[in-house]
């Protein structure tokens, strides 16, 4: 288990535990949004990471772009800043960031 995971695993128990202790229905909605969030951007960012393993562009991209070298921790800060760009207009995170195609964004970026 890397890092992403062990911090959504540990969310996770958090929120089993506050549910256990029937928490407030706020606070259990906020750590549900919480988990939903993280599971999306962490695959979004291992998708985004194999893609880069049949296309080289990929890692020029995220360089040019300032995050360094194609490692799973630079791509996560690519999707984890890009994500923060999309306008919700009501919409949930994390259908979001599932809808959107990181390597796109990235090869895109390049061209431009």
């Amino acid at each position: 288990m890397d890092e992403y995971q062990l911090e959504i695993e540990s969310l996770r128990r958090q929120l089993m535990s506050l549910r256990e202790q029937e928490a407030d229905p706020s606070l259990l909605e906020e750590y549900e949004a919480e988990v939903r969030n993280l599971v999306a951007l962490y695959r979004a960012a291992r998708t985004t990471y194999e893609a880069g393993r049949d296309e080289p562009r990929l890692g020029h991209a995220l360089a040019e772009l300032g995050f360094g070298e194609w490692t799973l921790d630079n791509v996560y800060s690519f999707v984890y800043e890009a994500s923060m760009e999309i306008s919700l207009d009501g919409h949930d995170l994390a259908s979001l960031i599932d809808e959107t195609d990181y390597a796109a964004s990235l090869l895109a970026a390049l061209e431009a």
